[in-house]
């Protein structure tokens, strides 16, 4: 890559968004520059309520991004999310003459691709992304790399990510409002992989679980590919919510109280601890006991996150394919215990992921935070994206630059949603 090429990830989350600028430096490490964040007032589980209000949050954060890296931003990656995220798997078979023969090519597995982007869906929905999962041939053999192999039957499994067509304009009128352009829209949760997931827990089949403050993220991968992929409608701040509203205080105590007092754990609370809670208006302060807060904590938890997750994988299919465990990330993973707890309720090694894969060694102390983990996935994401199309392109086909050149204020829509599948398929492994 050219240390002149500019890369740059966006993430709109529902508590926070995110500018992250970085590029690959020269020993292909993913190099930051700067970042900018801010509050996020517009966004409610991960669905964008107010425009203006969140156009008004990427800016500040484009422009606390343009400060601290001295670059002019043009054009980003943006990641999705959100209720209206869907997953669904669908078969498509292809028959060959002559197969016994003749190598599976490449051209075939691209042209069953394509057919995927011509699927009939409900009124109102977008393919996001196009994630195959496995290829069968002749009814006997099943891999995840077709090419190469000989048959007369290739069939196909996909799995297709599809979003409200609103909502993902929603996401594009946002940021080009901001006079920004979107090169490219990516599943948050994809994302996310590429940032804080070893090549080896992919090939062995690991589940992340990315916990954001609206929205509770999962991803399957096995054999090296994304294999899987489904949102949950709640995260950290359904917690908040349930102190706030039990505890009759505002959103903003019920968070600092979770997070200085707050376990997912009832025995590792300090059941000797009373926290005192100040009122407002005159009235007498209250008091709890931090093993009562961690009641709350737990049940939340339990019902809006645990117990989704167990049925995730119950109907994924790959419930018994996950030997690299369970990879926790995203803001909400830094709940004291939660580790511990999902580690017990799925029976599965679990870790606290941070994006570590990748990364120059000169990445800010302050970014190694798995609530950092989808922006910098989505930087990390842009730069593969364009080596792969590089090195598949003609060698007369100019060199594409983001970030360069004159700067337009209008974004086509048309290529958007269907860029990710090509990419998916080439890239089994992100690069260390």
């Amino acid at each position: 890559m050219e240390d002149s090429e500019i890369f740059v990830g966006l993430d709109i989350g529902t508590t926070k968004i995110v500018t992250v600028v970085g590029h690959a430096n020269e020993d292909g490490k993913v190099e930051v520059l700067g970042y900018g964040k801010t509050e996020s007032t517009g966004v409610q589980h991960g669905l964008i309520r107010n425009i203006i209000k969140t156009v008004d949050g990427i800016k500040k954060s484009l422009e606390i991004a343009q400060e601290h890296s001295n670059e002019q931003i043009e054009s980003i990656y943006a990641g999705i999310a959100g209720r209206h995220i869907k997953s669904s798997e669908y078969k498509h078979e292809i028959k060959r003459f002559n197969g016994k023969e003749t190598i599976i090519q490449q051209e075939e597995i691209d042209k069953m691709l394509q057919d995927m982007e011509g699927i009939l869906l409900p009124a109102g929905e977008k393919i996001i992304t196009i994630i195959p999962q496995r290829f069968v041939i002749d009814n006997e053999r099943e891999t995840n790399e077709p090419v190469g192999e000989m048959g007369e039957l290739v069939i196909g499994y996909f799995q297709i990510i599809t979003g409200d067509e609103n909502e993902i304009k929603k996401i594009v009128r946002c940021v080009n409002e901001a006079e920004i352009n979107v090169e490219d829209i990516i599943l948050e949760p994809i994302a996310s992989g590429l940032a804080c997931l070893s090549d080896e827990e992919k090939k062995r089949g690991v589940l992340l679980i990315d916990i954001g403050g609206g929205t509770t993220d999962i991803a399957i991968y096995y054999q090296g590919n994304p294999v899987f992929s489904e949102v949950i409608p709640f995260g950290g701040n359904v917690i908040t919510k349930d102190i706030a509203s039990i505890c009759q205080i505002t959103d903003d105590l019920a968070e600092t109280i979770k997070i200085k007092y707050g376990t997912c754990i009832e025995e590792k609370s300090n059941r000797n601890n009373i926290i005192t809670i100040p009122q407002f208006y005159g009235n007498e302060s209250k008091q709890i006991s931090e093993q009562y807060l961690a009641k709350i904590i737990y049940t939340r938890v339990e019902e809006s996150i645990i117990r989704p997750i167990k049925t995730i994988i119950e109907h994924s299919g790959y419930k018994d394919k996950l030997q690299g465990g369970i990879v926790l990330t995203g803001g909400g993973s830094t709940l004291r215990h939660i580790k511990e707890l999902i580690q017990y309720e799925l029976s599965k090694p679990t870790r606290i992921g941070k994006p570590d894969i990748g990364f120059s060694h000169s990445l800010s102390n302050n970014l190694r935070h798995p609530m950092y983990v989808t922006v910098l996935g989505l930087l990390k994401y842009a730069i593969l994206k364009t080596e792969k199309e590089r090195e598949q392109a003609p060698v007369s086909k100019p060199k594409k630059k983001n970030n360069k050149g004159k700067k337009s204020t209008t974004n086509s829509e048309n290529g958007i949603f269907k860029k990710i599948e090509t990419f998916f398929t080439n890239l089994l492994e992100s690069t260390p």
